[in-house]
């Protein structure tokens, strides 16, 4: 029998939870670090999370017979939403006070989620969203595993209820034997679904409930092995220095660009729960001095308020410091953690959870927490309202500047009249609706793979084909095409630049199907001719999908002198690269120094494949626009041209900016 069964503290616990947040927090201090694996530190959490709450209800049910699930719900609420529900409020404030107002509205749809605890949700679904992989990290991502936690408190009690109704027909006198029988077929249901759905989804698996389960029910298995099994001393030694330094080196070998969780989060998992096993290690005074210390009971107990204060400060900080974070603001960042930890856990945590009008009702507590709720989803609606009315200043603000000959992009491409073209101050920052793909009249759906918008007699039938890099051309397009009665068809395909060759990369991943792009371009041409297009604009990602080998100037010919048999083509080189760098981000960073956002202009521009292409061909009907000069000067490419900014992420330009140089591109299409 497991004689920590009946101790109201676990020492061992206590410092686990010291281990899993110092690795969480240390990852997200120096992602590159030496703990570039820290991340691992939430799986430990998840063990132990599991641990404790079946300890508990196998506890209730043995001592009464059943499961209060109201009374379950009412302790979790006061342990966690006190402290949890004012970060997110503090985190509210810091982002309108100190984020860029193109963070707003994504904040606050974090926010809510947050609350309602369906962030993990929230964020796997943006993570197959290809508009928003490269968007800046909000104050409130890391709410992602306090969802994932409180999805398992939800659903767990109701399955070993379920398990204890089954056992009550058929084994009364074994309720124990059904909770494990229903515990190893979850865990052995999500780890499957965990291997298999990381191998797919990565970005998606890693967020999702089903692909954790099995490392909460590993931990809620060991109640189970310790009622019949408890090591032995010195073998319970054994068992904790081997799986602390399973988690440790979890965190040391693996890194972001591990398939994860999948099986290498056995690593952590199993090094976890072979601490738990070990428990306390009584009368082995090194074992236990590791565990028992005072400064890791403390980290221990204040280690829920660390993971909640640490990743807002942490977001913030460049911001503050003007984007140059260094070794000392990251040390502070650590004892201000501590110290706001410290005091939620006393004045928040502590002085709500025992608060004996609350403690005494099941009821109260779940109106508090209602209540409490509520008031959250308001501000997340408020920092909302605060986005829209910053982003229609802003496009009040773009509306009136940009009919001046020297606005956005038509500054650069005239520096004897505009000489403070690279040098002026933005007058607005980038925001949340500023994106190639915006829709325009009612003209437009991100994705579709098809789209036609038609102004006035459509003398013309102009087409956009390609990838989100030649979308950055329809905010020009559509208003060239408004004035002059044309109709617009935009043919895109997210990644897929229109070339004749197969891709097997996208950047640094490989494609699951390296001719997916050849097979849709090989459909879209004769549907081009079909519907009697007569100018075809292109433009793609130039160092995202190179064509491997030599034969790239071949790959863009075809397709080309294809076209070219019933359209005329303008092939357009792509934007300056930024060294993935997000350049809103970055503005607001460095806040009246946007030279610090400048990169040289021969890192920013060399020779792409399509400009080698577009420059090789002798094709007549093939005409190569190249507007590096509206982003460049001579030496340098700038994150603003003529007090707007160019980038609404690290490499899309800003739909605003974009429209600066509707007249330019007009003038340059052929007649």
């Amino acid at each position: 029998m497991d004689r920590r069964a009946h101790r109201a503290f676990l020492p061992e616990i206590q410092a686990l939870r010291m281990w899993a947040v110092g690795l969480v927090v240390l990852f997200h201090l120096w992602p590159t670090g030496v703990f570039r694996g820290g991340f691992v530190g939430v799986d430990a959490f998840f063990v132990i999370s599991g641990y404790l709450i079946t300890s508990h209800l196998i506890r209730e049910v043995e001592s009464t017979g059943r499961i209060r699930l109201g009374a379950f719900y009412a302790r979790r609420a006061r342990r966690l939403l006190p402290a949890s529900l004012l970060v997110l409020l503090v985190s509210a404030v810091l982002t309108l006070v100190f984020l860029p107002q193109d963070t707003w509205s994504g904040a606050a749809a974090e926010i809510v989620a947050s609350t309602g605890y369906v962030q993990n949700l929230w964020l796997a679904s943006k993570a197959v969203t290809y508009s928003a992989s490269n968007e800046a990290a909000s104050a409130v991502q890391h709410y992602w595993s306090l969802s994932t936690e409180e999805q398992f408190y939800l659903v767990w009690p109701s399955l070993i209820l379920l398990a204890l109704a089954v056992a009550r027909r058929r084994r009364p006198s074994r309720p124990v034997v059904a909770i494990g029988a229903v515990l190893t077929v979850t865990a052995l249901a999500s780890f499957v679904f965990s291997v298999a759905f990381t191998a797919s989804d990565q970005a998606a698996a890693y967020f999702v409930t089903p692909t954790r389960a099995w490392e909460f029910a590993a931990g809620a298995i060991l109640p189970l092995v310790l009622r019949r099994y408890a090591p032995p001393g010195p073998f319970a030694v054994v068992l904790r220095y081997v799986g602390l330094g399973m988690l440790l080196l979890s965190a040391l070998l693996l890194s972001q660009q591990t398939p994860f969780p999948g099986w290498v989060a056995l690593w952590p998992v199993v090094g976890t729960a072979m601490i738990i096993l070990a428990g306390d290690c009584e009368g082995h005074d090194r074992a236990d001095r590791l565990f028992s210390n005072r400064v890791a009971q403390w980290l221990g107990d204040i280690s829920y308020s660390v993971y909640l204060w640490h990743w807002p400060l942490i977001v913030v900080l460049p911001y503050v410091v003007g984007g140059s974070v260094q070794l000392w603001h990251q040390l502070a960042i650590v004892a201000l953690t501590l110290v706001l930890s410290h005091l939620s856990k006393v004045y928040v945590e502590d002085a709500t959870r025992y608060v004996p009008q609350v403690r005494a009702s099941t009821r109260r507590t779940l109106q508090a927490t209602a209540a409490a709720m509520g008031v959250l989803v308001l501000v997340g609606a408020m920092v909302l309202g605060a986005s829209a009315i910053a982003d229609w200043r802003r496009d009040a603000t773009i509306a009136e500047a940009a009919g001046g000959p020297c606005a956005g992009g038509r500054a650069g491409l005239h520096l004897d009249r505009c000489p403070d073209a690279f040098t002026r101050a933005p007058l607005v920052s980038t925001g949340p609706g500023d994106v190639p793909w915006k829709t325009v009249d009612g003209c437009t759906t991100q994705h579709d793979p098809y789209l036609e918008c038609g102004w006035g007699a459509r003398s013309r039938t102009v087409a956009i084909v390609g990838d989100s890099h030649a979308e950055h051309y329809r905010a020009a397009i559509h208003d060239v095409a408004r004035r002059k009665g044309w109709r617009v068809i935009v043919m895109i395909k997210q990644a897929c630049p229109a070339v004749d060759a197969s891709l097997p990369m996208f950047g640094k991943k490989r494609r699951d199907d390296p001719d997916e792009c050849r097979t849709w371009l090989r459909r879209s041409t004769p549907l081009l001719k079909q519907q009697g297009v007569d100018l075809i604009l292109t433009s793609g990602f130039a160092s995202a999908s190179p064509v491997p080998g030599k034969d790239s100037d071949a790959a863009y010919h075809r397709v080309w002198d294809e076209w070219t048999s019933f359209a005329d083509v303008v092939a357009l080189r792509d934007v300056p690269r930024t060294g993935e760098q997000n350049m809103p981000q970055c503005l607001a960073q460095h806040s009246g120094d946007q030279q610090a956002c400048a990169h040289p202009r021969a890192e920013a521009l060399p020779t792409d494949q399509l400009t080698q292409a577009a420059r090789s061909t002798t094709n007549p009907k093939v005409r190569f626009v190249d507007l590096s000069d509206a982003y460049c000067d001579q030496r340098t490419c700038y994150a603003v041209a003529g007090g707007i900014p160019v980038y609404m992420d690290q490499d899309h330009v800003a739909y605003s900016f974009m429209q600066t140089l509707a007249p330019v591109i007009e003038a340059k299409l052929p007649s």
